[in-house]
């Protein structure tokens, strides 16, 4: 694979730790990746366990020593950010301080709506022109432009599912994200807390079970959610719409109801109500299958 070396992408809540410890980000080649790895990327590897969350997964690992980020990156967090990125920065730090980072920023790896599939294609289109004659070639602006778009293309496949955007309001989402790193490097009180460390073999069991990762059967649980937890998990495609078709619900269905939800919830409260629908359509679909036996046994 050949990329560009400060081509790495990083998860926000990793950047977010990085930072408030006051260590640079460093990106290692193994987290390294080119734009033909960017469909279907997730920021979480416990949200999919398709080959791009498990990518997502290595990103996290970014923090480790490795190549130092360029001057061009780094400006990134040290930008001088506007008063509303930095209000909706505080809010989301906010919300993971209260209620954990796990479904804090909402379902992500869902589908992208046409539009945004088009705005990705271009990006990616963008930065093939860019590197066409060789990583190693592009200048400095080159090379600035080509992480950027690279960051932006992953930010855009997080949350392109919930309505049309352009590349200011991709970039607006990319804001945010530096703007809580910036945060909370320059007030460590605002560090989100750490999510407690799970074996590497448990997050492997995870990804090879097929089945809805450990740590989200037992949110589920603690919140008396009756979910689908056996439900295969396809390859390459979001946890949540396996989820919603063994509740019964087709992909279209899903997708609208929770784009309707995204106009008035985000962050955890968005992921709870994705949840308890799922959950509910599961209970009511189980009753009907319950009753439909009674009667076919009388």
């Amino acid at each position: 694979m050949i990329v560009h070396p400060a081509s790495a992408l990083f998860s926000a809540a990793e950047i977010v730790r990085s930072l408030s410890s006051r260590q640079t980000p460093t990106a290692s080649p193994a987290n390294i990746v080119d734009s033909h790895s960017l469909a279907g990327t997730t920021a979480s590897s416990q949200v999919s366990i398709s080959a791009a969350a498990r990518e997502a997964a290595r990103n996290d690992a970014a923090i480790r020593p490795g190549l130092k980020l360029s001057d061009a990156v780094m400006q990134w967090f040290n930008k001088d950010f506007s008063s509303d990125i930095l209000d909706e920065a505080k809010a989301r730090l906010e919300d993971i301080r209260e209620n954990g980072e796990l479904g804090a920023f909402g379902p992500m790896n869902l589908p992208l709506l046409p539009e945004n599939q088009q705005l990705l294609d271009g990006f990616r289109q963008e930065m093939r022109e860019l590197s066409a004659g060789g990583h190693a070639n592009m200048n400095e602006e080159q090379s600035a432009r080509f992480n950027l778009l690279m960051n932006l293309g992953m930010r855009l496949q997080l949350v392109g599912w919930e309505k049309p955007m352009t590349e200011a309001d991709v970039q607006r989402e990319f804001d945010v994200s530096n703007a809580m790193a910036k945060l909370v490097h320059d007030d460590p009180s605002l560090k989100p807390p750490t999510p407690p460390e799970r074996a590497p073999e448990e997050v492997v069991a995870d990804i090879q079970s097929g089945k809805a990762p450990a740590v989200w059967r037992e949110r589920w649980s603690a919140a008396g959610l009756t979910m689908p937890t056996e439900a295969t998990l396809l390859p390459e495609r979001s946890m949540w719409l396996d989820l919603a078709a063994a509740a019964g619900i087709d992909t279209d269905e899903f997708m609208t109801t929770l784009r309707g939800m995204a106009g008035d919830l985000k962050g955890q409260a968005l992921t709870r109500a994705m949840e308890s629908f799922i959950s509910e359509r599961y209970l009511a679909m189980m009753e009907t299958q319950k009753a439909a036996a009674a009667l076919v046994v009388a």
